[in-house]
């Protein structure tokens, strides 16, 4: 089981055949992972007030899977290792 915390209180779980993105801990879409199909990264840069000079820096990982639904997710630069291993067990479940 491979557990990602993202921006707006949102978490990617990969778990066994099945990604499921949760809001608030309540459930938003599972998914099979067998129906993935790719990703799209994005670096983002954003100012942490909305006139200061201190920036964060995030990634966005775009899910796409076999008939929808896409899976959008935002978190620290940080974590990208972490969603790159929850692309990684997509990907090994599609192929498997």
């Amino acid at each position: 089981m491979i557990v990602v915390d993202g921006q707006s209180n949102e978490r990617l779980v990969l778990d066994g055949g099945w990604l499921e993105k949760l809001r608030g801990a309540q459930p938003v879409a599972r998914t099979p992972a067998s129906s993935f199909r790719g990703a799209q990264w994005k670096d983002l840069e954003r100012r942490v007030r909305l006139f200061g000079r201190e920036k964060e820096r995030l990634v966005q990982v775009t899910l796409i899977f076999e008939g929808g639904p896409f899976v959008g997710f935002v978190t620290d630069a940080a974590k990208r290792p972490e969603l790159e291993a929850i692309v990684d067990g997509l990907e090994a479940a599609r192929s498997a």
